[in-house]
């Protein structure tokens, strides 16, 4: 070996440990590759939860940013909000939540209905997410169910197209993958087409890493409360024919910037649920 790829080397290998020592002295790097649970920070002034908490308990992870763990009933809640307000302004975002415009301007209320307080999120030719950190192993957890109600749809949309690439309604499931957890994602996407059929399931016509499934689709229940639950496992297995890795984030998201159009909906807590048995396993006969 030559001087020159000797010192390549070395400069790779210090590169690998680095990045190596910047995964470990992370929290939540440390609970998702290497299967430790995060406890409340020193700092945080949150103790360890009781056996049977109102809510679903949080942990600090890192200043600011806290993420669910299972509450006594077994679940992971992902809470939309805390409470109702008139308007919630661009810095008033809910708690543990992040905004990302990624066309247009972000308008976003959080709002009280029958069930507490829902996030309601319009789209006026905008496109917006808003994302939040969870920790969930999809062996324990496999199922995560949520309820949205849909008031306008962007007409002309229909996520088949990357033309017409625009949904009232999208809810996603973010599983950061080794060696680049921010750049290199599987991604589920769950939504309310226009116009593509309720089962509809195809590759995002503008992202390669995002499987998209439609579970609904037109104007028949527009301004009714609908609730949704998906065996998100099996799902992965299914779109990506492997076994899913550790859920890392989800998102709540709005969109009518390719068609020019309006849209309203309106989104309640996700729930990450166990199944019939407390760990799943997909049958390999789901793998492709």
């Amino acid at each position: 070996m030559s001087r020159r790829e000797r010192n390549l080397a070395i400069a790779l290998g210090a590169v690998i440990l680095v990045g190596l020592g910047m995964l470990w002295s992370n929290p939540r790097h440390r609970a998702f590759y290497f299967g430790r649970r995060p406890g409340p920070s020193s700092a945080s002034g949150l103790g360890e939860p009781s056996a049977a908490p109102a809510v679903s308990p949080v942990a600090a992870l890192a200043p600011g940013r806290r993420v669910p763990l299972p509450d006594a009933a077994g679940r992971i809640v992902v809470p939309v909000a805390s409470r109702a307000s008139r308007q919630a302004r661009l810095e008033e975002i809910p708690p543990g939540w992040t905004l990302k415009e990624f066309a247009g301007r972000a308008s976003v209320e959080v709002v009280r209905a029958e069930t507490g307080a829902v996030l309601s999120l319009r789209s006026m030719h905008a496109s917006f997410a808003l994302y939040r950190d969870v920790i969930a192993d999809l062996r324990e957890f496999p199922l995560l169910s949520w309820s949205w109600k849909v008031v306008r749809l962007p007409a002309a949309g229909d996520v088949r197209h990357a033309a017409t690439d625009d949904e009232a309604a999208q809810v996603y499931v973010i599983f950061p993958r080794w060696p680049l957890p921010f750049t290199n994602s599987d991604v589920i996407g769950y939504v309310w087409d226009s116009r593509a059929p309720v089962g509809t399931r195809l590759t995002s016509p503008k992202a390669a890493n995002v499987r998209i499934i439609v579970v609904e689709s037109g104007t028949g229940r527009l301004g009714v409360w609908q609730r949704q639950e998906r065996n998100v496992a099996a799902d992965y297995a299914a779109l990506f024919g492997r076994q899913p890795p550790r859920v890392g984030q989800v998102a709540v998201m709005i969109d009518s910037d390719d068609t020019r159009g309006d849209a309203v909906a309106l989104f309640g807590d996700l729930v990450f649920s166990r199944g019939p048995t407390e760990r799943t396993e997909i049958p390999t006969s789901m793998l492709r």
